[in-house]
């Protein structure tokens, strides 16, 4: 891939628990790090549910494979795109040339549980 392919911010969002000053914990997403991304839709979705329609977005982000971006999962970590918070639902390193990974991540369903400060 060649770097000019790179051409949108992403910003990686972490789960983290702090405490309030009456000791009580509260989880929160915090910004980790932001790097330049290639990105593409993978899937477009349209559902109806309860008369309500929902449209589901994948995307797929091909990023450079760095110590940060090793350590990305699905389970503590998403993704920041355009305004709108990605769900990562697969993280692909490429182990024969070491250089660049792919991350597919969601839209937020409808109806989520919104925990963002």
């Amino acid at each position: 891939m060649e770097i000019g392919r790179l051409n949108q911010r992403i910003t990686f969002l972490e789960h983290s628990t702090k405490k309030d000053g009456i000791g009580n914990h509260k989880a929160r997403w915090e910004e980790v790090f932001s790097c330049w991304a290639a990105v593409s839709v993978n899937t477009s979705t349209e559902t109806t549910e309860a008369g309500v329609t929902k449209e589901i977005v994948t995307l797929e982000f091909t990023v450079r494979q760095t110590a940060d971006t090793k350590r990305i999962n699905s389970t503590t970590h998403k993704i920041r795109f355009r305004g709108l918070v990605y769900d990562i639902s697969g993280v692909l390193p490429n182990y024969k040339s070491l250089d660049y990974m792919k991350i597919t991540a969601g839209t937020r369903k409808a109806g989520d549980i919104d925990d963002f400060d």
